[in-house]
């Protein structure tokens, strides 16, 4: 049998675990690994990128797999074993959980692309991975719960780069996850997850378009915490205010 063609593609702005994501990615074994990495980009622009360049790579191989900057994955045969996810022709898309170092937790996730999805160009900056069609069946939960964790996600994040998740998942609304995270910095007080909360609790309108590292509201947000010497009792007072079961 053919060695499993497999087009990963990267998204790096960096992030603290790039270089173990790299070397994770350049350990796999039995798959042929074209690594595409896409490095200090807005995130809009840098999807976009991507579609592109899988658009162009995707005669010559066998499956697209997403792994960002911050995802380590957890075993060297993780990419062959996604590739089996795919052995039934029907099977256009998998999305596996990933463990999460902020609500450490398993979260999704993972992404892997048969070469019938197609891409379009992203319209919304702040879902710019909300891009593929024509799928049939898309793999996820319980039928790909026997590869979880496929990776890592953020092992050991700098404190920009725990800002901007903390930013990111408010601005998606994801209450439940900036929550869980909240609970867990309340055990550990952790200085990535104060950063992460403090993060979210930045996040309003003036940052829904401004949430790119460099972005200069961006910076001024997080610089803004950097120099306060209020942040650790702001985080906390945001933390228990979730936690208490107050609305965000």
């Amino acid at each position: 049998m053919d060695v499993p063609r497999i087009f990963v593609g990267t998204l790096a702005c960096g992030e603290a675990e790039f270089d173990d994501c790299c070397r994770a990615i350049g350990t796999q074994q039995g798959v042929d690994v074209t690594h595409h990495v896409i490095a200090n980009q807005p995130e809009f622009e840098a999807h976009n990128q991507l579609w592109e360049a899988w658009g162009r790579a995707k005669a010559e191989c066998d499956l697209f797999v997403k792994v960002d900057a911050d995802t380590v994955l957890s075993r060297s045969t993780a990419l062959a074993e996604i590739f089996a996810l795919f052995a039934s022709p029907s099977v256009t898309g998998a999305q596996i959980l990933l463990h999460d170092y902020f609500t450490d937790q398993l979260i999704a996730g993972l992404n892997a692309f048969s070469p019938v999805v197609t891409f379009r160009q992203s319209s919304r900056r702040l879902f710019a991975d909300h891009a593929d069609s024509n799928h049939n069946v898309v793999l996820k939960g319980e039928a790909v719960a026997h590869l979880a964790p496929i990776g890592w996600h953020c092992t050991h994040p700098h404190p920009r780069q725990a800002f901007h998740f903390g930013l990111h998942r408010a601005l998606k609304k994801q209450k439940e996850v900036i929550k869980q995270c909240a609970t867990v910095w309340l055990e550990k007080r952790d200085v990535p997850r104060s950063w992460a909360l403090i993060g979210a609790m930045a996040a309003g309108w003036r940052l829904r378009t401004h949430f790119d590292y460099g972005d200069d509201r961006f910076e001024r947000a997080f610089e803004r915490f950097v120099t306060s010497d209020k942040r650790d009792a702001e985080a906390e007072d945001y933390a228990r205010s979730l936690t208490d079961g107050q609305e965000m």
